[in-house]
């Protein structure tokens, strides 16, 4: 049945002669192992062509959503984050086997005529698998791929003439945003693969034409079936066992925070093969930044397509010698170059912070993209971590109060007299556990620690009070355990409400808290306090917290003090997520790892 079926199916196609015609070409001196990268390169790029069909079915090409469903395919899809590590490492494989390719090709004067226009295809090939890792690197929307890609497309704005059009045409615009993230997937899925195709078929096409560049002094005649199938199938098979075994160890491909245009210090940086471009920055600044950027890779991008005419104007032997010192230098230069890019970062001890920091970010947008209590928000990946108090909360108090407070013992970070990282001075109170049960109990205990008001100026009051008064450490205790349910008062009680609550002073410290503390404080339907001490009544809850951020200087708060003295107000300065996330970051109120 199977041989009548054959038979059918050969009669209608003609299959067998096709089959019959590719596996029995001709190997002048016999198959051998070095002509196994083009299809080492070919069954690469099908692995790519797979893994990235199934990559399809799950990603979402959206800045709102394209790191979510990233994040999706790594954490949650079953072996996604095997597919998505084959698919990241495939590409890079697909550089380095075209570059032996090519290699191979050079060495054996495969460019020379009759097979100049195939060495061109093979070029093509090139830029398009380029052009592969170029658009690819945006398309999970984080950090890395942001400001890569962002360097990228200022590159090729700074093209003389051209460069601006091709820069907006390729955002979509003039600001990096949706459009850019769609066009970059059109590209790599559309455009990209259509005309890897179609070059790849002239180029296989022209290969069967003019045949392997055989050595002259090959002696005898091999065929493709059976020896070079085999070596080429356990090449491929090499490649794949590589790219598993890079996969597993690694736990596939690296997926760094959401993408944040805000982010200005993050250390951009492109992957290894576009390194060497990367370092040429370094070495032409400013004006002369075309030379190494446009002028010196177009020149020898120039004399790679021009090769295979050098025997036109030169000796044979001269001309092959010529073309492979051109190939080899520019080998080695960019190995050079990204070897001195990587040796860079790795003494830059800026950079090295940077990275840590940006790792940082990465494992917290992963943790709280998984967690119950955050989750990837409605609004798209990029408020992960704004809306994370831990990241975003802790960057509010760094940039804005950290000037004059103190955190975990630490200012707001600055370079000292010497160069070396140190901290702004203190002028006000270490804000470590504010809010809670042993912050208050360390201030009664000690109101002139430089941890609560001993930095304060005109701020003596608590100072005064302490060197009066005849509490017990026990009696301090619950004062202490008292304010400290402030804390817990809802933003939507009123003091008339909370007054009224016979909890309130059922509580062990209430009647100390109003004879002690109720002499200068106010707290509204409790005590009547003075007129040089701020009013108590939800003291460490988030609204009493954000007012006071925002207009500490009220009346009812540190009006009374100097206005020289006083802590300035930020009401303007901060957006509610910025007030949000800095108080509940004060008040711990945030996803633990």
């Amino acid at each position: 049945m199977f041989k009548a079926l054959s038979h059918w199916l050969d009669g209608r196609t003609g299959y067998k002669a096709l089959i019959h015609e590719a596996l029995e070409e001709p190997i002048p001196g016999g198959a051998k192992w070095k002509y196994v990268f083009g299809s080492a390169l070919s069954s690469t790029f099908l692995i790519q062509l797979v893994t990235g069909i199934l990559l399809m079915f799950t990603y979402s090409p959206s800045s709102t959503t394209a790191w979510g469903s990233v994040y999706y395919i790594n954490n949650q899809m079953t072996l996604g984050w095997f597919v998505r590590g084959v698919h990241h490492f495939g590409s890079q494989a697909m550089i380095v086997l075209l570059a032996l390719h090519l290699i191979q090709v050079l060495i054996a004067g495969g460019y020379r005529a009759p097979r100049e226009v195939n060495w061109w295809f093979g070029m093509g090939l090139l830029f398009i698998t380029l052009g592969f890792s170029l658009t690819g690197y945006l398309l999970p929307w984080d950090q890395k791929g942001y400001w890569a890609t962002k360097v990228a497309t200022n590159i090729a704005g700074g093209t003389p003439i051209l460069g601006p059009a091709i820069q907006k045409l390729a955002l979509g615009g003039s600001e990096y945003g949706n459009q850019t993230l769609t066009r970059f997937y059109g590209l790599h899925v559309g455009l990209l693969p259509g005309l890897l195709v179609m070059t790849l078929a002239g180029h296989i096409a022209l290969f069967r034409k003019h045949g392997v560049t055989a050595p002259k002094n090959a002696k005898g005649m091999g065929h493709f079936w059976p020896e070079q199938v085999l070596m080429d199938i356990v090449a491929s098979l090499a490649v794949l066992g590589v790219l598993v075994f890079l996969v597993v160890s690694e736990h596939g491909a690296n997926l760094d925070a959401p993408a944040d245009p805000s982010s200005s210090d993050y250390p951009a940086r492109p992957e290894w093969y576009f390194l060497s471009l990367f370092q040429m920055l370094k070495l032409f600044p400013g004006e002369l930044e075309v030379v190494g950027t446009i002028i010196i890779p177009g020149a020898i991008v120039t004399m790679l397509m021009l090769m295979p005419l050098f025997d036109k104007v030169l000796p044979g032997k001269l001309a092959h010698f010529l073309a492979c010192m051109l190939v080899f230098a520019t080998v080695g230069a960019a190995g050079y170059l990204t070897y001195a890019a990587m040796d860079e970062d790795a003494n830059n001890q800026g950079f090295q912070q940077a990275r840590e920091k940006a790792d940082t970010e990465r494992q917290r947008a992963i943790f709280l993209a998984g967690s119950p209590e955050a989750g990837i928000p409605p609004e798209g990946s990029a408020y992960v971590l704004l809306r994370d108090p831990l990241s975003h909360g802790k960057s509010v108090l760094t940039k804005k109060c950290l000037g004059c407070h103190f955190f975990e013992g630490k200012g707001q970070p600055i370079q000292g007299d010497d160069g070396k990282e140190a901290t702004s001075p203190q002028v006000a109170s270490d804000l470590t556990g504010f809010g809670s049960y042993s912050w208050i109990r360390g201030l009664l205990e000690k109101p002139s620690d430089p941890k609560y008001f001993g930095k304060v100026a005109g701020a003596g009051g608590m100072a005064g009070w302490k060197a009066k008064s005849k509490l017990t450490s026990e009696e301090l205790d619950k004062v202490a355990a008292f304010v400290a349910t402030f804390a817990q008062i809802p933003d939507d009680v009123t003091s008339d409400e909370w007054t009224v609550d016979p909890v309130v002073f059922a509580h062990p410290g209430a009647e100390l808290f109003v004879n002690e503390c109720g002499k200068c404080h106010v707290v509204n339907g409790l005590t009547e306090g003075g007129e040089d001490s701020p009013n108590l009544f939800g003291w460490g809850s988030t609204r009493w917290t954000k007012r006071m951020i925002q207009r500490p200087g009220s009346v009812d708060l540190y009006g009374y003090m100097d206005p020289h003295q006083q802590m300035p107000g930020f009401a303007g300065q901060l957006t509610e997520n910025d007030l949000t996330t800095l108080v509940k970051f004060l008040q711990g109120d945030y996803p633990k790892e």
